[in-house]
């Protein structure tokens, strides 16, 4: 039977074809497979070396030099200053919770992350991913049952600047000059309730830290890592790094004695956010979310809101215009197919525009980018909709129309010295 198969296929033309390239490979070859050095794997908890985690405060911790960093974790507890001993805090908290968070080396940012742009990141993950982020600081955490009562709620917030996407360019920490994270904490820590109303949160001071998790080699290994890295004057790592346009606000007026969907009007102007990033992009992510602080943090507010459609123009030609379901095959994959953020919570209304056809769903081998340098005016044009309760009068809300890009880098890291830098973005 199986010769059967076999002599017809040795006169088909196409697979004689194929059997003929260079591409051909027999995964029955017997063979060991590639391995990675033995290491030690270590997780070690850094504490705040300055600063403290207030509102509108920013704090400091120094990365030990304790091997290469494979993960960075913000670690802290939310509690409450009401005295109740049941609380609950709602989702999205760390929007308000945090404002940004930079990667230094000595002294120099080189790497920054806003709470855009780990909402941007998390949007883009698959369902076993995104359970991990959503459980740990994205959805509600509640406590107002009495079977199950809480007086505190702990955060990890897992910190991926651009040279920790991937295990080939992971901070070598035990070489480079030193290095750390700063954190700036958002305009508002106070956003618990109980079954009473609202009450007072703060973040303890004693649980925050970094969650920190070390790889460190034999002296053997590590010096073949120093020999092949740093035998040049410097070593250059293509890399990612995120960037985040002016943000502007849009208004939405719903008449008196309605509570219905306002929706932006297609045929009309949308929201149109000017392209100021001159560097080379990978991937645009457009989010809509109420502007300020929360009327009511019960409510849906300051969660993402659904965007019907996106328009790109530049230099006076159209790049793309995408609504509704179209928005949902804007992340192609290699496969010919696309993939969807989770849908599990409202982080998927935000959207994905990407330049390059990914290996698989959220990454993968670097395929194009789309280089801003030289576009003339380039803009972003959004329509979104909201549910506005005008059942007791006229109501007007306005919205932050954010626009998030990840970009290409290349850090260069002076062998001589360690230093760490970027070298070139556009």
């Amino acid at each position: 039977m199986t010769s059967l198969v076999n002599n017809s296929n040795l006169n088909s033309a196409l697979i004689n074809t194929i059997n003929a390239s260079e591409s051909k490979y027999n995964p029955s070859v017997y063979s060991t497979k590639r391995i990675f050095p033995a290491a030690s794997t270590t997780y070690v908890r850094t504490g705040i070396s300055s600063g403290s985690a207030l509102a509108n405060q920013t704090c400091v911790f120094d990365l030990m030099k304790y091997g290469i960093a494979q993960q960075i974790n913000l670690v802290y507890d939310k509690t409450t200053s009401a005295g109740t001993s049941s609380f609950s805090v709602k989702p999205f908290d760390f929007l308000l919770t945090i404002e940004r968070i930079e990667l230094l080396s000595s002294s120099k940012v080189i790497d920054t992350l806003t709470q855009y742009d780990l909402l941007a990141q998390f949007s883009d993950l698959d369902a076993s991913q995104f359970n991990v982020v959503n459980e740990s600081c994205i959805e509600e955490r509640d406590g107002i049952l009495s079977t199950n009562p809480k007086t505190r709620h702990r955060y990890v917030i897992p910190l991926r600047f651009g040279l920790l996407s991937d295990v080939n360019t992971c901070l070598n920490l035990q070489f480079n000059e030193p290095m750390s994270i700063r954190v700036r904490w958002g305009p508002s820590l106070s956003s618990g309730f109980d079954g009473s109303g609202a009450v007072g949160t703060i973040i303890d001071q004693t649980s925050v830290a970094l969650s920190v998790r070390y790889k460190a080699y034999n002296e053997a290994d590590f010096s073949e890592i120093l020999a092949q890295n740093y035998n040049e004057p410097e070593l250059n790592q293509l890399s990612l790094g995120m960037y985040d346009e002016p943000i502007v606000q849009h208004t939405l007026t719903q008449a008196n004695g309605t509570n219905n969907v306002k929706r932006m009007d297609l045929k009309q102007p949308g929201a149109k956010v000017e392209l100021k990033n001159t560097d080379c992009v990978n991937n645009f992510y457009v989010m809509v979310m109420e502007s300020g602080l929360p009327a009511n943090i019960q409510d849906g507010a300051h969660q993402p809101r659904k965007i019907n459609r996106i328009r790109m123009t530049a230099s006076g030609q159209e790049i793309f215009d995408l609504q509704e379901e179209e928005l949902f095959y804007a992340k192609l994959c290699m496969n010919g197919f696309s993939t969807l953020g989770n849908e599990a919570s409202n982080v998927a209304q935000v959207r994905k525009i990407q330049t390059g056809l990914w290996e698989y769903a959220g990454g993968g081998t670097q395929s194009n980018t789309m280089s801003l340098r030289e576009l003339n005016n380039p803009v972003i044009e959004v329509w979104f909709e909201d549910l506005i309760n005008a059942s007791a009068g006229a109501v007007t809300k306005t919205y932050d129309v954010i626009v998030v890009e990840e970009a290409v880098k290349i850090y260069q890291t002076t062998s001589a010295t360690g230093r760490l830098q970027t070298a070139l973005t556009n």
